[in-house]
Formats: structure tokens, C-alpha cells, sequence
């Protein structure tokens, strides 16, 4: 590189790092990548308002920014060198562990301008945070997904291979593994209905028809489908809603998230047990509570009772049936409403689920 060339190249960086023109200003304004340039000495020339919020400056000093002033990661700073010395590019996941962790892709690559060897390289910080969790969750729903068809198809397969051995001689136990094969078949079934039900919540398929509802009759309509399977375990229900309270809701829907809450409710309950649903008003919205005298939630679990297939007290759960996805659908049948759904647990002392809806008053 000779002298002309070399001066060229510091004219051109010096530009670059102080540039006034508004156009580059704001392209790099603009942008929601992080983008860095630096040079041979690490130097940085161009940090860009996205970039500055992944790496805020320090405070001033008397020095020149460099780069071990905005991060002293190990694989950045290996990537930037090898773009300076080598003049190869580098594609690195860099983790930003300040305040929420943020993950992201950058892509580090050589800058040549008059001269052949890079005298700056530019770093480009692209955030893949959601990316990350939502092929997380694609990966855990789909390992759970085949964990709930293996028991009940195991199940069947184990009852037809009985059934082929013992034929229909002994008619007490062909018809005991029969029952057995409606149960499981009934199991796949819910599964299949629920893991279809919350597809479409979650697409944007499903269209509410809103009605005004009085909620004190509607709930004694569910409770109507819901008492044989409470009075199996001896658990008493009240429905303590006020008769002069009216919700703005599809009535379809409404029922569903009610029917997965009682469920719930005298599922995870202990016999003797109660389960009670009240209802209030609060400003322009009802808030309507389904409690229970069951097991409870441990607080370790509670953050994550809405997510798909997840069970917090596995063993239990996995007796009591049901497909993992009730109350993921019930949260996204609330939201769909306008609501929250939130949950107060202790174990040992039962639970409180509470959702809001608006009012029709």
C-alpha cells in the first residue's frame, strides 16, 4: 500500500466517522440492526442509535471509543480481528446478558477501499430474541406432542395385542380390554380436538359472536354439565354470581373457558372438596374467579400453567387425564375477549383463577 493510498484510506474512515451528511444520518437512524465500524486499531468509527442501545458508551472520556469499551465478549472481539488481519468474514450468536437476556446474529465483514487489505470493518447486530423462544416452543410442543399420543396409542396397542391372543373365548376380558380401547380412542380424540381448537385460536380463525350474557344463568348451565363429574368425587360447587351482572361475550366460548376451569377445579381437588365461582365489577369490566380447595400450584409452576402440554405436578396430572392444553386455550380465548386471565395458588390450599370480561351493564 503506498503513502497516497494509505492517507486516501484515513481521509476516507476520517469521513466516515464524521460525516454530517443528513442522508447517511438517517439510513443509519433508521435501521433496527446494531451496526459497528471499526478500524485496524479498534477503533470505533460509526455506532448507530440500534447499536448504542446493545452497547450504551460509556461515559465520556479523553480517549477515542474503542471496541473493548463497548463489549469485552471474546467471540466479537475474535471476529472483528480476523475481518481486520485476515479479511475473512464471520458469522457469530453473540448473547447480551445486561437487564433481559437478548440474543443475536451478527455478521462481521471486511471493509477495502483504496488499498487491498481492510483498513475498517463493519459489524451488523440483527436480533433473533423471538426467533430463539419460538423455535423453542415449536421444539417443546412438538417433543410433547409425541409424548401424550405414545401413552394412549401404547395403551391400544397393548389391549389389541391381548385381544389376539385371548380372542373372544373369555368374554369378561375381551370386554374389559374393549372398554379400555373406547377410553384411549376417547383420549386421542380430545387430544386432537384441542390441539385443533387451539390452532385456530391462535391463527386468528376464530370470529367471536358477542352477545350480552347473564352470567349468573349461563354459569348454571355449565354447572349443570359439570355436577355428575364433581359429585363422583364429592366435591360440592356454588355459584355465588350476583344474578344482576351481564357480560358482553360469545357465549360458545365463554362456556368453553368455563368448562376447562371447573375441569381443573375438581380434577385437581381432594374429595369433600369445594369449588366456588364468583363474579364482581370492577370499572367497566367483570372479573370473574373460579376457586378450588385442591392440591394448589407450586410457585416454581405457576408462571408457566398456560403454556402448551405443561404439567407442574406430572404424575397427578397424568392420572387425572386431559390433553396438557386446556388452560393454554383459556388464556387465548380470554385475550381473545379483550381480557387477562391470572392465577393465586398456594399448595395444600387450593386455587383462584381469575379473568376479566367486559361488562354489558
Amino acid at each position: 500500500m503506498t503513502p497516497a493510498t494509505e492517507s486516501a484510506d484515513r481521509d476516507f474512515l476520517r469521513e466516515l466517522a464524521h460525516s454530517p451528511h443528513p442522508v447517511w444520518q438517517a439510513v443509519l437512524a433508521a435501521m433496527r440492526e446494531g451496526l459497528l465500524i471499526v478500524d485496524r486499531e479498534t477503533t470505533v468509527l460509526v455506532q448507530n442509535p440500534a447499536a448504542e442501545s446493545i452497547f450504551p458508551p460509556p461515559p465520556i472520556s479523553s480517549r477515542p471509543l474503542r471496541l473493548i469499551d463497548l463489549t469485552r465478549d471474546p467471540a466479537v472481539h475474535e471476529g472483528f480481528r480476523e475481518a481486520l488481519d485476515q479479511g475473512t468474514s464471520r458469522e457469530l450468536r453473540f448473547e447480551l446478558r445486561r437487564g433481559e437476556p437478548r440474543v443475536f446474529h451478527v455478521t462481521i465483514t471486511p471493509l477495502r477501499f483504496a488499498s487491498e487489505e481492510p483498513q475498517a470493518a463493519l459489524g451488523v447486530f440483527v436480533e433473533i430474541t423471538a426467533l430463539e423462544h419460538l423455535e423453542r416452543v415449536r421444539r417443546d410442543f412438538f417433543a410433547n406432542l409425541s409424548h401424550e399420543l405414545r401413552t394412549p396409542l401404547a395403551a391400544i396397542l397393548a389391549y389389541v395385542e391381548t385381544l389376539q391372543e385371548v380372542g373372544l373365548e373369555d368374554p369378561e376380558h375381551a370386554r374389559r380390554c374393549l372398554e379400555g380401547l373406547f377410553r384411549q380412542a376417547q383420549r386421542l380424540h380430545a387430544l386432537v380436538r384441542d390441539i385443533t381448537d387451539l390452532a385456530e385460536i391462535e391463527s386468528g380463525v376464530v370470529a367471536l359472536s358477542l352477545d350480552v350474557l347473564p352470567l349468573h344463568t349461563l354459569v348454571e348451565d355449565v354447572l349443570t354439565l359439570i355436577r355428575p363429574q364433581a359429585q363422583e368425587r364429592d366435591i360440592s360447587i356454588a355459584n355465588e354470581v350476583p344474578e344482576d351482572i351481564q357480560v358482553l361475550a360469545d357465549p360458545f366460548r365463554l362456556t368453553q373457558i368455563l368448562q376447562n376451569l371447573l375441569d381443573n377445579a375438581i380434577k385437581f381437588n381432594r374429595p369433600g372438596g369445594h369449588v366456588g365461582i364468583t363474579a364482581r365489577r370492577s370499572g367497566e369490566r367483570v372479573l370473574i374467579a373460579v376457586t378450588d380447595t385442591g392440591i394448589g400450584i407450586p410457585p416454581a409452576d405457576q408462571p408457566r400453567i398456560f403454556e402448551r402440554f405443561y404439567r407442574g405436578e406430572k404424575s397427578r396430572s397424568r392420572e387425572t387425564g386431559g390433553s396438557g392444553l386446556g388452560l393454554a386455550i383459556v388464556k387465548h380465548l380470554v385475550q381473545l375477549h379483550g381480557g387477562e386471565i391470572t392465577v393465586r395458588s398456594e399448595p395444600g390450599r387450593g386455587s383462584e383463577f381469575t379473568f376479566s370480561l367486559k361488562t354489558a351493564d
